[in-house]
């Protein structure tokens, strides 16, 4: 039975959790690595974007717990496989981490070949859970899935579904609309959710799915319309928007979670004690989580490390199934 990761547990036991994982990293070690090196966090996508705020809010509240610095550095190209590379091939001493999502899934089950080996990078904690939000042209008489689901039926070639690349979160809501709705759906690549969004706007496509802080703008202003938030539970900052699971399809169910990675053999304890700083800071800035709330997050710390593992592992299965059952390439 597969464990289901669940984003929204209470984080009421964290303080005991940050407590006992300090009091278990030995003092050499512990002298050793907070040493006032600064630590890396390594985004592989540009700075600038919604990936790249969320990162340095998340070496902000680590900082302060930690007492050293944590600088965001940006290593973007080939969908995020050069930075997540550097970091594999990094010193395992608790310096140099990755801030990944669903391409660290997605790059192992859809490449043939990848420059470092999945079990090369190690996870640590997670970090950020939007759900993506489905979105189309408000000029659509389309009002929520069932009408998507007519309206595809009477059209030879069915819709058009944007993306922010081949492999993307976007590409994955895509397949599982095709299977959940029984109606052809044709993905269109681009290489940004912004450039998705602008195709939506100007016509060129039907709908497509990105993460809330990327159209919460355009919702609220009218220049889109949202048909459904691919989980089970309604946003707080999205609240008319009803949920995939409401509509029933509840098979149609994405994330753009996001995490910490660490290369393999860094030290144990000192991967309890990034867990654990992510996990304090997070609880300790009410600030951070009102605006990870804002942003489309749920608003919770990560969980511990053996959680997030569970969770990946889960979702590498699920995932799995969608590329093999649709036959999802990278063209």
């Amino acid at each position: 039975m597969t464990t289901k990761f669940d984003p929204r547990r209470r984080a009421a036991t964290f303080g005991l959790l940050g407590f006992a994982a300090t009091c278990a990293l030995p003092a050499r070690a512990q002298d050793t690595w907070l040493s006032g090196k600064p630590i890396r966090l390594v985004l592989p996508f540009s700075a600038g974007g919604a990936g790249d705020i969320t990162a340095r809010q998340i070496a902000q509240a680590m900082s302060l717990q930690l007492k050293q610095p944590v600088i965001v550095d940006n290593k973007p190209g080939a969908g995020g496989i050069i930075g997540s590379d550097f970091v594999a091939k990094s010193p395992a001493d608790g310096y140099t981490l990755l801030i990944a999502g669903n391409g660290f899934i997605a790059s192992a089950l859809l490449r043939p070949k990848m420059p470092y080996a999945e079990t090369d990078l190690v996870p640590v904690a997670s970090t950020n859970n939007p759900p993506s939000v489905i979105v189309i042209n408000p000029s659509s008489p389309i009002k929520n899935l069932k009408d998507l689901q007519v309206y595809a039926k009477t059209r030879p070639g069915g819709i058009t579904f944007g993306t922010a690349g081949a492999g993307s979160t976007g590409h994955f809501v895509a397949e599982m609309l095709k299977s959940a709705l029984g109606v052809p759906v044709t993905a269109v690549h681009y290489k940004s959710g912004s450039e998705t969004v602008t195709a939506i706007i100007g016509g060129q496509i039907d709908l497509a799915s990105e993460a809330p802080v990327a159209v919460q703008g355009y919702l609220r202003s009218g220049r889109l319309r949202g048909l459904a938030i691919t989980n089970d539970k309604r946003l707080a900052s999205l609240p008319d928007v009803a949920t995939t699971a409401e509509q029933g399809f509840t098979t149609i169910r994405m994330q753009h979670w996001g995490g910490i990675f660490a290369p393999r053999g860094t030290p144990p304890a000192v991967l309890d004690r990034i867990a654990e700083a992510w996990n304090a800071g997070f609880l300790a800035d009410a600030k951070l989580r009102s605006e990870f709330e804002a942003n489309g997050s749920y608003q919770t710390g990560s969980g511990t490390r053996t959680e997030f593992e569970e969770f990946l592992r889960s979702e590498k299965q699920r995932l799995g199934k969608i590329v093999a059952d649709s036959k999802m390439t990278l063209e």
